[in-house]
């Protein structure tokens, strides 16, 4: 496009860079000085293109969808576990589509392969029973006894849909009277009903995709190379042991279908199962032996963690819900009328002859989620620690930073190994004769070849700070904040304290590189209050808050603490955010003597941005006035606060998206609708305060009130409709009037779906996409707009992209405007020099659910926060 300014820069893959856009577009691919624009001057050359890896992956241009869903939205995961369950629903305001032409045109290859229903006669029943069973094992049980005298074989989803070659007896509506042991002395007569719904045709709606995975599931199933762990496949012969940290990475997949417009496809991603190689008896013994660990803090660390029992086959995973230390393998329990132990019970069951039941240990517990005992109670199980290894890992071991590096270093593929081991595994599935056996007499086929689909790459957005533009690295899509580096807005420090254990040196040398760097940004600062604790414990820090801080009531407050952890931290955050309202940032002891000034600039940067300030800008072409709001929910909290769920809303207050309302509430817990819970305020409330703010702010109420909401998942967007956007349309009718518009986004984090950038010079080589590649045809879904975005640069393995759902929209943005405002807030997350993967509202939202949720027990904080990112 023609630039109204200078040239643009010179692309990444060789050639001349091209003139300057709108956006201040970057050059076509190559190396070399850009031409100039219609005012401007030549461009720089480019900074050298991505890194290329090779692939060995066969490509299919995606087909065309013989029919489009007029009802079925998102995606079905085959193993019935995944929370992206497609839903029928009608959205009618959900806008106009969101597929746009801005940015530089390029090709990727998605991890999807199509999938071709035939069009092939099945019948369709419903499935019901009287009485209702609840558990599936059971249903699955009924279904094949009642069918078990057919000469066809049927296929049965596990709950109301049941397909079959040919009419079951030439009949439409069947009673088949089943017999069910209970248990040894309880039977039940259950009666199944079928009933014929119609022919299931190749048309691309739920029952079809519903048909599908019942069948892929068989399919997976009947492979003998994969073993079944809970209800994923892995390939055992291709584990790799990683012995010094006792554990093994077992390789498999993660399919997922989706319905799209180019039909339905499956994405393929690869997964890896965590398996310890010592048992549940060492890791509780590991814990005991550094003494602190009552029985009460190993239970709680073990509990809700999936372990496998080395002795069942096919392997099967449990989750554990505590540890019985009141009970051990001597135990006893009834068995057939009779008194055994559980060592017993294994060693006739299972033929386990070695001494590791005679060890002194408790017993892991496991209550079942359906199934009930002959009582009516859900059953329980228990299961001996020796006999066990966890799958995944506990808090510990996850923060163990150099574990996780190490095992990142091996799930963390580059790109062009990752997407050749997905077409290694596609291409040996649908090659399989077990697969195939149980796919192809459906009318089901599969292709080996991955999509290959036009993409797009976003201009980079102007960045400006206090005085001046700032560059951009264009293939990182990152800056730095160097000295001498205008803050855009920088908050004065006038009335400012530090608090320490004494008044040690490496305090004084720190708050003057402090003072120092504060004066490069330009950041107007005054000497500190200066107090001292005398000793290093958590009351000591506390007593000090609640008088000499207190008394002086300072605009910020430093606290350098010994070490990292939860106290003081946890007792001062409550008190300054909660009862002073305070901002304030902690350091430790450690930190600010290495590397001080670097330390202090990174430290002056957060606390300008708590009190309120920000240190760069960006362009977003906001045309009209415009409120970005964020919204996430946090589930979890402290052990004083276990049940608490906390919803974080962020909003932006000016044009240059650089002041902030940020509230919290509190939901139900583990709910995911953004409901108030308690008496707290709610959704509704927040938007009209926000609202409100933003008038003070600017004098006028917004055009247009953007929401990025995060935390969904496909199969809840029909409550979050009804429940959410209408909350926030009746605040802004209430408030505003007719005039201000919603557009109401859903954000996708945990997807399936990756692409690569291809090599326009060499097909076979492959590479993570740029940041702002997106993808808006094809793989998106015929019914609902969204597109795909990813913002981030990625340097260890593959990038992820995030999806943006769009379920209410009465505005009249363009899809162009709605994906430049999306990926321009990835630029303003102030805690990175660089774009983030989501909107800087929904990470900020984010951020603060989690800290009110862990740290202030789901409380606010006081108003005069309300202002400031006073949680980064």
């Amino acid at each position: 496009g023609k630039g109204k300014g200078g040239g643009g820069k010179g692309g990444d893959y060789g050639g001349k860079g091209g003139k300057g856009g709108d956006y201040g577009g970057k050059g076509d691919y190559g190396k070399g000085k850009g031409k100039g624009g219609d005012k401007g001057g030549g461009g720089k050359g480019g900074k050298g293109g991505p890194r290329w890896w090779r692939c060995d992956v066969e490509y299919v241009a995606p087909p065309k969808a013989p029919e489009t869903a007029d009802s079925f939205i998102g995606a079905i995961s085959w193993a019935g576990k995944d929370t992206e369950r497609g839903e029928s629903g009608d959205f009618p305001n959900r806008g106009k589509g969101l597929v746009a032409n801005l940015g530089d045109q390029l090709e990727v290859v998605v991890n999807a392969s199509p999938v071709n229903l035939l069009e092939q006669q099945r019948h369709m029943y419903r499935v019901d029973f009287n009485p209702e069973v609840e558990l599936a094992r059971r249903r699955r049980y009924l279904v094949y006894e009642a069918l078990k005298d057919l000469n066809q074989t049927p296929a049965y989803d596990g709950d109301h849909l049941l397909w079959t070659p040919m009419l079951i007896q030439n009949k439409k509506e069947l009673q088949i009277p089943v017999q069910l042991s209970i248990s040894k002395d309880q039977q039940e007569l259950i009666q199944v009903n079928l009933k014929w719904t119609g022919h299931q045709k190749a048309a691309l709606n739920k029952e079809s995709i519903m048909f599908f995975c019942t069948r892929f599931k068989a399919a997976m199933a009947a492979q003998k190379d994969r073993v079944a762990i809970g209800s994923d496949y892995f390939n055992l012969d291709q584990v790799e042991n990683v012995p010094e940290y006792y554990c093994q990475l077992a390789p498999g997949l993660d399919c997922t279908l989706y319905a799209t417009k180019c039909g339905p496809i499956v994405n393929t991603d690869l997964m890896f199962k965590h398996i310890r190689t010592d048992t549940m008896y060492d890791i509780i013994a590991q814990m005991r032996s550094r003494g602190h660990a009552t029985d009460d803090a190993i239970s709680l660390a073990l509990s809700h963690k999936v372990v496998m029992p080395s002795y069942w086959d096919p392997k099967r995973s449990v989750i554990i819900d505590r540890v019985r230390f009141d009970m051990s393998p001597q135990s006893k329990f009834d068995k057939k009328g009779q008194q055994v132990t559980y060592a017993q019970y294994m060693r006739e069951k299972y033929g386990i002859k070695n001494g590791d039941l005679d060890k002194p240990q408790p017993m892991l517990e496991s209550v079942s989620r359906k199934e009930r005992d002959r009582d009516g109670n859900f059953k329980v199980t228990h299961f001996i620690p020796s006999l066990c290894h966890l799958t995944g890992a506990t808090e510990e071991m996850k923060q163990d930073r150099t574990r996780g590096r190490e095992l990142i270093k091996k799930t963390a593929l580059p790109p062009g190994d990752r997407i050749s081991k997905i077409a290694a595994s596609v291409k040996s599935m649908v090659q399989n004769a077990d697969f195939n056996g149980v796919m192809q007499p459906w009318g089901i086929k599969m292709t080996s070849a991955l999509l290959r689909i036009p993409a797009r790459r976003l201009p980079t957005p102007a960045m400006r700070n206090g005085t001046s533009n700032v560059e951009i690295n264009s293939s990182s899509e990152s800056w730095q904040v160097k000295w001498e580096w205008p803050m855009f807005m920088a908050k004065p420090f006038e009335k400012w304290a530090v608090l320490c254990t004494y008044k040690e040196e490496p305090v004084r040398q720190f708050v003057d590189a402090l003072m120092k760097v504060a004066r490069d940004l330009h950041i107007p600062i005054s000497q500190p209050s200066v107090f001292d604790t005398q000793d290093q414990r958590p009351r000591a820090y506390m007593q000090k808050v609640q008088t000499d801080v207190k008394k002086l009531e300072p605009d910020f407050l430093v606290v350098v603490v010994p070490r990292n952890t939860d106290e003081p931290y946890k007792s001062v955050k409550q008190f300054l955010g909660r009862e002073a309202g305070i901002p304030s940032q902690f350091v430790t002891m450690q930190n600010i003597q290495k590397d001080v000034m670097t330390k202090a600039t990174k430290v002056i940067l957060q606390m300008n941005c708590k009190a309120g300030g920000a240190p760069w800008t960006v362009d977003m072409k906001l045309a009209k006035p415009t409120m970005i709001v964020g919204l996430d929910v946090h589930h979890g909290g402290d052990l004083e606060h276990k049940a608490g769920s906390v919803a974080g809303f962020v909003a932006t207050m000016n044009r240059e998206c650089t002041q902030y309302y940020s509230r919290t509430f509190q939901v139900k817990p583990r709910e995911q609708v953004l409901a108030p819970y308690g008496d707290g305020p709610g959704l509704k409330k927040l938007i009209s305060e926000a609202l409100e703010s933003f008038k003070k702010n600017n004098k006028l109420f917004p055009k247009y009130v953007v929401v990025y909401r995060d935390g969904g998942s496909e199969g809840e967007l029909k409550r979050i409709e009804d429940y959410e956007v209408k909350q926030i349309r009746d605040a802004i009718k209430e408030v505003a009037g007719d005039d201000c518009k919603l557009t109401f986004f859903v954000v996708l984090k945990k997807i399936r779906t990756r692409y690569f950038m291809i090599n326009p010079e060499n097909q076979r080589e492959v590479a993570n996409p740029f940041p702002g590649t997106v993808v808006d045809t094809n793989i998106t879904n015929g019914y609902i707009p969204e597109f795909f975005l990813c913002c981030q640069h990625v340097n260890q393995g593959s990038a992820t992209p995030t999806k943006y759902q769009k379920i209410y929209d009465d505005s009249e943005l363009t899809a162009m405007d709605l994906q430049m405002y999306t990926y321009c807030q990835a630029h303003m997350y102030f805690n990175w020099n660089g774009t983030i993967r989501v909107p800087a509202v929904v990470k900020y939202a984010s951020t603060l659910a989690k800290f009110t949720g862990q740290f202030l027990q789901g409380r606010e904080v006081m108003d005069r926060l309300w202002s400031k990112l006073h949680y980064l």
